[in-house]
């Protein structure tokens, strides 16, 4: 008897999974990486024709960057439901051809990322790095990880 109920068991798990839809495999926001709270830290570059003077970047230095996948929020404007579009460009050609710029001494990696998010542009530099383009300057941010850390308990006096 248990030699039929174990065959009949056996059976029934076959059935059930062939019979299964197979599982969805788990997809990675190809974005993930530049999604968070991102800190100014410097200038690093920029285009032929910049608009901003170094006293307009000098206030962008501390300014956060909130990059969502519903949202893209800097310099005091947000940018709801971007598109996020991403390519892969030939780093110098691209920079010379895109934004008349020499970016020999910025440490990017070829080919480089360019991910257009509809209010500006970003370039992943590196982990936890990364370049925005505003007004034609070069921008590099880094990961703002403070949100992140667990905050220590008050001392008691």
């Amino acid at each position: 008897m248990t030699k039929i109920v174990s065959q009949f068991v056996n059976r029934l798990l076959l059935v059930t999974l062939f019979a299964s839809p197979p599982l969805a495999s788990a997809q990675v926001d190809p974005n993930a990486d530049i999604y968070g709270k991102w800190k100014i830290k410097a200038m690093i570059g920029g285009g032929a024709a910049s608009a901003l003077t170094q006293r307009d970047v000098d206030k962008l230095i501390g300014k956060y960057v909130i990059i969502s996948p519903e949202k893209f929020a800097f310099n005091g404007r947000t940018c709801t439901h971007p598109n996020y579009q991403r390519t892969k460009e030939e780093t110098v050609q691209f920079f010379d051809q895109a934004w008349r710029a020499d970016v020999s001494d910025i440490p990017f990696p070829n080919p480089v990322t360019v991910v257009e998010t509809g209010c500006n542009t970003l370039f992943p530099i590196r982990k936890n790095h990364l370049m925005i383009a505003e007004e034609n300057v070069f921008l590099e941010a880094v990961r703002d990880n403070a949100g992140l850390r667990k905050a220590s308990p008050q001392r008691q006096r």
